[in-house]
């Protein structure tokens, strides 16, 4: 039970204990917020490392791939050196996992990761066990051309099992990580329960404290459904935002577009120019179609050079046409970009939705169909299709 002030008031001992078990609850409720927002930042370095490897796996096979049997020499040299960009960052990766240590973020910047345990060191260890027969082919061949198209031959061979072995680490962190912040929260719980009954001034700041560890959960939840590079709507929250937008469509009997778009051109420009001028174009791109869409639509970055924009309400082919002018007059005004002939263009895929389909999987499908039509036209196309049909309507082109 709480207890009552003027037994406090009357012994100056006693009020001064209280005073220190509630500056202490206080100091016990702070300590435990900041370690949970500490290991929650931690954790979520390492998820995103763990799921980074994934991808340089891939890249290592498809860049050994293009260096053992690309016919240019320019091109199998540029692969090459893709390929030992992308084995020095999963080996050092790879190192700071098992032993603890330091590697390069997806932002370029130096991260730093504790070595794993438990089953998770496990699944590290079996990785280094299988790229060490590529260690040694590299070393002895001293990465001369000859060493591409063997080593080729074992990452296609041993790809599917790395890429299981990274799947099954990225799961065992998030468990760890989830098994981590649940274990700190029932401490957090205790200290609010004893703040509770020693003083209301107490739950008080703890509940202002627990209201703030919410708003950053809330901030950390909203910067997972965005893209870092453009700032525009990722494909989690893209799907999450266009099932309620497509929900409302259809208690209102709404009839909208889906608009699928994908570079052209961006590609060579990205492999050739660099990376830093692909960003760049892929942000300013992504501030374009920002400035183009209505409060009521959503934008996203599906992912690579993919960009997606949700029209409710928008309708008529005259509409359409306008929309994926201004689009295709965004991409022009990014830059007068080529690269070994071609040129940066768009091609666009409309999906129309109608009281008749609010699916938004199949939404998507028929815009990557009208897209792929738009695509083998040419560049700076668009064409149209409706989901509630097998036909395309319209195929509208500038």
């Amino acid at each position: 039970m709480p207890i009552p002030v003027s037994a406090l008031i009357a012994s100056p001992r006693r009020l001064l204990a209280a005073i220190l078990l509630f500056v202490a609850l206080d100091l016990s409720v702070l300590v435990t917020n900041l370690w949970i927002a500490h290991q929650v930042a931690e954790d979520a370095v390492a998820i995103n490392m763990a799921g980074r490897q994934r991808m340089l796996s891939q890249r290592m096979t498809k860049s050994l791939l293009l260096a053992a049997n690309s016919s240019a020499p320019e091109h199998a040299d540029l692969a090459a050196e893709e390929f030992i960009s992308a084995y020095s960052l999963f080996n050092q990766t790879l190192e700071a996992f098992a032993h603890g240590g330091q590697t390069l973020g997806g932002d370029g910047k130096t991260v730093q990761l504790h070595a794993v345990d438990g089953a998770a060191s496990e699944y590290i260890a079996e990785a280094r066990r299988l790229l060490k027969p590529l260690t040694v082919q590299l070393v002895d061949h001293a990465k001369t051309d000859a060493v591409w198209a063997p080593a080729a031959t074992y990452m296609v061979s041993t790809n599917v099992e790395i890429l299981q072995l990274m799947n099954r680490l990225t799961s065992r962190l998030e468990h760890d990580s989830v098994q981590r912040t649940e274990q700190l929260r029932v401490i957090q719980t205790l200290a609010f329960l004893l703040a509770l009954g020693n003083f209301i001034a107490i739950v008080i700041g703890l509940t202002r404290r627990h209201k703030e560890m919410e708003n950053e959960k809330e901030h950390w939840q909203q910067l997972a459904r965005h893209d870092a590079l453009t700032g525009l709507t990722n494909r989690k929250g893209f799907f999450e935002a266009a099932e309620r937008v497509l929900s409302r469509a259809q208690r209102e009997s709404e009839c909208g577009a889906l608009f699928l778009l994908d570079l052209d051109g961006f590609k060579p420009i990205n492999d050739t120019l660099g990376h830093p001028i692909g960003d760049h174009v892929l942000k300013n791109f992504g501030d374009r179609l920002q400035s183009i869409a209505r409060q009521s639509d959503v934008t996203a970055r599906l992912g690579g050079d993919e960009f997606v924009l949700l029209c409710p309400g928008l309708q008529g082919a005259s509409t359409i046409d306008s929309v994926c002018e201004r689009i295709v007059d965004a991409v022009r005004s990014v830059g007068p970009m080529s690269v070994n002939g071609k040129s940066l263009g768009v091609s666009i895929g409309v999906a129309r939705y109608t009281p008749d389909s609010y699916d938004i999987n199949a939404l998507i499908a028929a815009a990557d169909r009208a897209m792929y039509e738009a695509k083998r036209s040419g560049s700076n196309l668009w064409r149209t299709q409706v989901t509630n049909s097998a036909i395309p309507k319209d195929a509208q082109s500038q």
